[in-house]
């Protein structure tokens, strides 16, 4: 009997959503679907996919699910970059203000930097030096005139490190906010496939009630007949060996499931699980380059065997460092 299982990958959801949709917008009159119309079929899919704009531009164009977490992704990585940078010009300027107050507190720590907030020994600067340009800005405003407004062209005064304060707190927040709205996103967006998953599940129990399992309209709706073939068996036992660094190549190989007559290769970001490989072949070892991918980021790679009947459930999955 056909597996008809939903599909895990994005992309493949779609176009079984796209087809499932087409066959009920032809058939559930005849048949008489009842619960998974066109209508809801295409509302769980425009929600991942979106809307376009009307003519004119009304009605305005929805973004989908999936739009929405490439947007936020882009976004997060815009403002770590950001934070990232103002951090260092924070430490750049945190290092002219010491060096503005060697002549009065010494050139290395001593008692005294303890005033100006350097209280652990040393004058070594944290990666995100807000707690030293809030000491600093304390220590000028207790001591004006150990202020040096022009240090070649850098003003080591209270105001200028409440300003310098201002834009690394300004840019965290901007970081925090990212970050929170990526995980919103990609929080939606997962529960989108769920809720595509759950109406093909759906339409598939709805269908076995209304037309026979050898029907030929089965095909119409993205689906197998019930009849055909059945789907293959899980790969057997799958390994993965990194290629040379700096070449992001994997190669993975598996066991034959029975009755396979492809094999779906899919990787996907150990992170996040978002997917970066989605590959069908004949054999069962393979050798592909995620270029896309940081060498060093860790990934889950596993097998599905595919044949007319279905798709088996994926073997074990490995987690591998892309080299």
């Amino acid at each position: 009997m056909a597996d008809n299982s939903s599909p895990r990958s994005y992309g493949n959801l779609i176009e079984q959503l796209e087809e499932a949709a087409d066959g009920a917008h032809a058939y559930e009159q005849i048949i008489g679907l009842a619960h998974n119309t066109e209508v809801n079929i295409r509302m769980d899919l425009d929600a991942l996919i979106g809307k376009p704009a009307g003519p004119g531009g009304v009605p305005a164009a929805v973004p989908g699910l999936k739009s929405l977490w490439n947007t936020a992704r882009a976004s997060r990585v815009t403002a770590n970059h950001n934070f990232a940078e103002a951090c260092l010009a924070a430490r750049i300027y945190t290092r002219v203000c010491i060096h503005s107050l060697a002549p009065v507190l010494g050139e290395s720590w001593n008692n005294r930097w303890v005033t100006a907030g350097f209280n652990l020994g040393s004058l070594s600067i944290l990666t995100n030096p807000l707690v030293f340009l809030q000491q600093l800005r304390a220590y000028y405003a207790d001591n004006p005139t150990h202020e040096t407004p022009d240090l070649q062209g850098v003003a080591c005064t209270a105001t200028a490190c409440e300003a310098s304060a201002k834009t690394l707190t300004d840019a965290e927040t901007a970081c925090n906010t990212a970050e929170s709205a990526a995980s919103t996103a990609y929080t939606n967006f997962k529960n989108g496939i769920s809720a595509g998953r759950a109406r093909l599940s759906g339409l598939r129990e709805e269908l076995t009630q209304l037309i026979d399992d050898d029907d030929d309209r089965w095909y119409s709706f993205g689906f197998d007949k019930p009849s055909d073939p059945t789907s293959p068996d899980v790969p057997g036992t799958l390994t993965v060996t990194a290629g040379t660094p700096g070449t992001a190549v994997l190669s993975p190989a598996w066991l034959p499931g029975a009755r396979a007559t492809s094999y779906r290769v899919t990787a996907v970001l150990k992170s996040d699980g978002t997917e970066v490989a989605d590959i069908i072949v004949k054999e069962c070892q393979f050798t592909f380059a995620l270029n896309t991918v940081a060498a060093g980021t860790l990934v889950d790679v596993s097998i599905t065997s595919r044949n007319a009947g279905g798709e088996s459930a994926p073997c074990n999955v490995v987690e591998i460092a892309v080299p």
